[in-house]
């Protein structure tokens, strides 16, 4: 089987960088999402938000297996961790395990620049330069962004499809439909209170990989 395009960092800033429903619990908030890959399990992705503060801390893991038969034809793990100091980045560290192939990037602020280290080559980027982590509703609003998996500045088109109906957690859910068209080209959904509810992107070899909130 074809490698698959897993995009790195879901769970893709500008001002705002939290959203309402974090707002709603005074320091915590835990989105989980159920992966599938053809409607079959594969995975699952933890996104927790913390707000300590004007600081916030954003923690991401994703773990993703694709078998055939009793083997294991495709593994994907990915950790960061990204503090915010009001609506700018600080630092950022995450490691990401694709198929074997392991990249571990972190950033640290350095006055107008962020300093990336990726696989222990350091470049210096823009400080206004946030990660494309999805749990943010802002990414909708950018036009280039960082990959947290390999420490590159990409740039990011979006279209906007509008409101949409979905079934959630077996109950019927409004959420807002945008394309968002980079290096790993997706769609993502977000709920009236701009939580990240479902993303959806295209393996190599056609499959439909999906993350939905559980």
């Amino acid at each position: 089987m074809r490698k698959l395009w897993l995009f790195a960092g879901i769970l893709m800033a500008a001002a705002p960088i939290v959203c309402p429903a974090a707002r709603a619990d005074a320091n915590v908030t835990t989105l989980n999402f159920a992966v599938t890959r053809n409607g079959e399990p594969i995975g699952n992705s933890t996104v927790r938000l913390q707000r300590r503060g004007e600081q916030i801390v954003a923690e991401v893991a994703t773990n993703v297996q694709v078998k055939f038969a009793s083997f294991t034809v495709y593994r994907y793990e990915e950790r960061h961790v990204e503090h915010w100091i009001g609506n700018s980045l600080a630092a950022l560290n995450g490691v990401t395990d694709d198929n074997g192939s392991v990249h571990k990037v972190s950033v640290t602020r350095n006055g107008d620049k962020l300093s990336v280290n990726a696989n222990g080559k350091v470049t210096q980027v823009d400080a206004g330069v946030v990660p494309a982590s999805l749990w943010n509703p802002a990414v909708v609003r950018i036009n280039r962004a960082l990959n947290t998996k390999d420490g590159s500045v990409i740039p990011i088109s979006v279209v906007d499809h509008g409101k949409e109906q979905l079934v959630l957690q077996g109950r019927p859910t409004t959420a807002h439909h945008y394309s968002i068209r980079t290096t790993f080209p997706q769609d993502v959904w977000y709920d009236d209170q701009q939580r990240l509810v479902r993303v959806e992107l295209r393996g190599t070899d056609g499959s439909t990989i999906r993350y939905q909130l559980a």
